[in-house]
Order: C-alpha cells, then sequence, then structure tokens
C-alpha cells in the first residue's frame, strides 16, 4: 500500500456517496445471489467513478467471495490491471474492504435466516424443492 514519500488519493467520498444505497438495497435481499449482485454492481459503479473509461462488461471481473478467509472479493485479471494504480497508491482497497464486509454480514444473515425458516417451518414429510 503506502510507501514513505509515494502521494496517496483517498476516494472516501465517493464511499460516502453510495454507501447509504448500498446498505437499503443490501438489507432489502433476500437471496445470497441478490446480495452478491448488490456488491458487484455498487463496486462497479466506484470504480467507474474513478475510471469512467472502464467498458461494461468488466463488472464481470468483480466477484464475492463470501468463503474467502482473508477477503471476500476480487478482481479478475484485467480489471485488476486497469486499477492497478488506484489500487496500490489509494484507499480504494480499504473502501471496497469494507462493502465487502457488510454484504458478507447480510450475507451471513441471510444463510442463518434461511436455516432458521427451514428448521422452524418444515414438517417431517414436507417436500422440499430445489434440494
Amino acid at each position: 500500500m503506502k510507501r514513505t514519500g509515494e502521494k496517496m488519493y483517498s476516494y472516501v467520498h465517493y464511499e460516502k456517496e453510495f454507501a447509504p444505497e448500498f446498505r437499503t438495497t443490501l438489507k432489502s435481499m433476500k437471496d445470497t445471489n441478490d446480495i452478491a449482485n448488490v456488491f458487484i454492481e455498487t463496486i462497479f459503479k466506484l470504480f467507474k467513478k474513478i475510471k469512467p473509461e472502464l467498458p461494461e462488461f468488466m463488472v464481470e471481473e468483480i466477484v464475492f467471495l463470501p468463503e474467502g478467509e482473508k477477503r471476500k472479493w476480487i478482481l479478475e485479471e484485467k480489471l485488476s490491471m486497469k486499477l492497478t494504480e488506484e489500487l496500490e497508491h489509494s484507499d480504494l482497497e480499504s473502501i471496497v474492504d469494507r462493502f465487502s464486509l457488510e454484504a458478507y454480514k447480510w450475507y451471513e444473515h441471510v444463510m442463518k435466516s434461511d436455516e432458521s425458516r427451514v428448521f422452524f417451518k418444515e414438517k417431517p414429510g414436507d417436500i422440499i424443492h430445489g434440494r
């Protein structure tokens, strides 16, 4: 990240711009795939604010990894290369980490809620589709 003497940039103002809508939208999601999509779309909007020339198809280069141990997201190689400077010389990585942590916490909540619903609502002999 920061090396002595290098100029660092901050994108916290974009984080503050996107965070309220992100939280509101996230909390309305009841499906884990939708949670991933909200995270990915929000992060891509953030990246587009920083680098407006990013092509729309690069949204597919953002991956939400709720099972990741250290990091809950990755960027595929092409997008990562386009954002190398910003990721190395700014707070962008930390901002994405914060968004991913929020998405992960809601992901866990939905997963636990689904488990509780299945445990308490199903009766023996019920047919459960999708499993």
